[in-house]
């Protein structure tokens, strides 16, 4: 068993990732020593050697940089067959992993919730132009339903405009189909089959 002492700790190295860690406290080596000379690591950031030698411990070749960071100077470093390699592993076991999941009760119940505190928060809040009137408005992306215009009055004269609310009904008077609003009261296909029928309706036929 490998192992390095700090501060009368003794921290054993993981073959895994290489790095001395300390099971009970749950520590890595290199993260207790900076936090030892500098204080509490601020999230987001993370401990880097370096010499790039994980078992190099001693505090001048510890530096702290963001997550971003350190994540670029690492990949940097990567030769082409480690990154092809990367590429690979994600596709062969990380994305269908992924994809059980989202699908799972689990996956479902917590997108329900992340989507449901997104919409509370604002975060999907957007400049958006009606496609009825042109008029600009703050609208909500992502709307179950649409997001498209900028009240109910301009949504509903887009359907009559474009007959998307038709339904075909039969003239009691002349027997000809015709198309008309589903909400509208129309009952005759013309101005004179609804002069007929109001007359009709006159004489009790």
């Amino acid at each position: 068993m490998t192992y390095q002492t700090f501060d009368g700790i003794q921290f054993v190295l993981d073959e895994k990732t290489g790095y001395f860690k300390h099971s009970t406290l749950r520590k890595y080596m290199h993260r207790y020593v900076w936090e030892y000379y500098n204080g509490k690591i601020p999230s987001g950031y993370e401990v880097h050697h370096i010499d790039f030698d994980r078992s190099n411990n001693d505090i001048s070749n510890l530096q702290l940089l963001s997550r971003k960071e350190h994540k670029k100077l690492h990949a940097d470093l990567l030769t082409e067959q480690q990154r092809e390699w990367r590429r690979q592993n994600l596709a062969k076991m990380a994305r269908p992993k992924a994809s059980e999941w989202h699908k799972s009760k689990d996956g479902r119940d917590w997108h329900s919730v992340h989507v449901k505190q997104q919409h509370e928060s604002g975060q999907f809040k957007r400049e958006l132009i009606c496609t009825q009137c042109g008029k600009e408005y703050v609208g909500e992306l992502y709307k179950v339903g649409g997001n498209s215009f900028c009240s109910n009055k301009c949504k509903s004269a887009y359907r009559r405009l474009h007959g998307l609310n038709n339904i075909t009904k039969v003239c009691p008077i002349c027997g000809k189909e015709f198309a008309t609003d589903k909400y509208a009261p129309t009952m005759t296909c013309s101005r004179s089959c609804a002069n007929r029928l109001k007359w009709n309706n006159r004489r009790g036929n």
